[in-house]
């Protein structure tokens, strides 16, 4: 299995001199393997790329699965501009929480109205088939996938996907669980709430040869970012070295932050971990970069 970043901003794009090294596109991965169907995870801008390449390099690759986290603007605004959508003899499956309001299908059908793109999707050559999960099993191809419930302001899925042994978990836009009425006025039996919530993840995540986490914030800005519905560095790595997550890539990075900043965040988490007995591999999630598990 490889795993392609194609976007790896959180909120917004940002492209510019600023970003260019990370990337400014928003959130979207490709997991690859020679004898699987393509897996397409988010829709921000960088699948924009994703499509253009399976169009003239992979023209053989018509099996398209694209799995949604959730909803909101910045995991699904490059999807009227995924080129296999327009060219028939595609097949695209997609993806995504359930919601109780609106169906996946009527929320993505939302964006691409006529007053905001001038194709409608009724108008799309790919065949689509829509899928809404819960918390689940599933498979797709020869791959062994899960589905967990993450803490956002709007229903949200991280993903794992197994194959021979190995591991990649996915999980964007989540913050640990807390009473947000005042943690220091947690009682009993809210506290025993917010460990049985944080464990499910812990549980999920275990093991991993890759983790793809949300690590937005670091410590000092979480504090003005409460409930907003992201992690923070030092989230992340006491998630990791709690579980035994081999490799952990930091993600949704903050669309204000310049590159220099965020190499500096990463460089001390690796040398903070460096000095620890539990080492792991940790780096920024980049634009281009390619993992192979």
């Amino acid at each position: 299995m490889k795993l392609r970043f194609w976007g790896v901003r959180g909120s917004v794009p940002t492209p510019g001199p600023d970003t260019v090294y990370f990337g400014g596109n928003t959130s979207c991965l490709q997991l690859t393997d020679s004898d699987e169907p393509v897996v397409v995870l988010d829709a921000g801008t960088g699948i924009r790329g994703i499509g253009l390449d399976l169009v003239s390099k992979h023209p053989d690759k018509k099996e398209i699965h694209l799995l949604f986290s959730h909803t909101h603007w910045d995991h699904i605004q490059g999807l009227p501009f995924f080129a296999p959508l327009y060219i028939p003899g595609y097949s695209i499956d997609i993806y995504g929480p359930v919601h109780y309001e609106k169906s996946l299908e009527e929320i993505l059908d939302r964006q691409m109205e006529y007053t905001y793109f001038p194709v409608r999707v009724a108008e799309l050559q790919a065949k689509i088939t829509y899928h809404e999960l819960k918390e689940e099993d599933f498979s797709i191809g020869g791959y062994n996938c899960a589905s967990k419930y993450l803490n956002h302001p709007v229903l949200c899925l991280g993903y794992r996907f197994k194959k021979e042994g190995k591991s990649v978990i996915y999980c964007t836009d989540h913050e640990p669980y807390y009473n947000y009425l005042g943690e220091d006025d947690t009682g009993e039996e809210m506290g025993a709430i917010i460990e049985e919530q944080n464990g499910r993840l812990e549980d999920f995540v275990r093991g991993a040869d890759l983790l793809v986490m949300d690590s937005q914030y670091t410590e000092g800005e979480y504090r003005s970012h409460l409930g907003w519905g992201h992690s923070t560095t030092k989230h992340t790595i006491d998630l990791v070295l709690k579980t035994g997550v081999k490799r952990c890539s930091l993600f949704h990075h903050d669309p204000d932050r310049k590159d220099d900043d965020e190499k500096k965040i990463i460089e001390g988490l690796q040398k903070h971990l460096d000095e620890s007995p539990d080492l792991i591999d940790i780096f920024g999630a980049r634009e281009g970069m390619e993992i192979d598990i």
